[in-house]
C-alpha cells in the first residue's frame, strides 16, 4: 500500500477529494526466480492512451510500478509514503486510512458521489 500524487489528476477529483494524494493505493508484489517484483496493474491501455502515457510493461524481472512521466515529459504520478507490504487486504487499516485523509467523505452530511461527467473533458480543459 503506498500514498501517490497523480499530477495529471482531473481538477474536479482532486476538488471533490480536497487533495492530490491518493491515499491507500494498492499494488502487488510477485515472487518470481527467487526475488520479488513490483507490479501495478491499474491503468488499462484505453486509460493510458486517454492520459497520454505509455502502458506499463511487465517483463517478470523489473518492477513495474508507476510512470514517472507522460510522453511529453510532464510529471505524472509520484509515490508519497510507502504503507508497506501486507500478506491480506488490510481492510481495516485501509478504510481508516481513507478517512483520516478523506473525513469530509465520511459521516452525516456526506456526499459520497461525484458528479457524474467524461474523464475525456476534464482531461482535455
Amino acid at each position: 500500500m503506498a500514498d501517490v500524487r497523480n499530477h495529471l489528476s482531473s481538477p474536479k477529483l482532486i476538488e471533490w477529494l480536497q487533495s492530490d494524494i491518493f491515499r491507500m493505493h494498492g499494488f502487488i508484489e510477485l515472487y518470481l526466480n527467487g526475488r520479488w517484483i513490483k507490479a501495478t496493474p491499474a491503468f488499462n491501455r484505453q486509460l493510458c492512451e486517454l492520459m497520454k502515457v505509455a502502458p506499463l510493461e511487465f517483463d517478470g524481472v523489473h518492477d513495474s510500478v508507476f510512470q514517472e512521466y507522460t510522453d511529453a515529459g510532464q510529471a505524472y504520478m509520484e509515490y508519497v509514503n510507502d504503507h508497506g507490504v501486507f500478506d491480506d487486504v488490510p481492510h481495516a487499516f485501509i478504510v481508516a486510512g481513507i478517512k483520516q485523509a478523506y473525513p469530509h467523505l465520511f459521516g452525516e452530511g456526506a456526499s459520497a458521489n461525484i458528479n457524474q461527467g467524461s474523464l475525456q473533458a476534464d482531461i482535455e480543459q
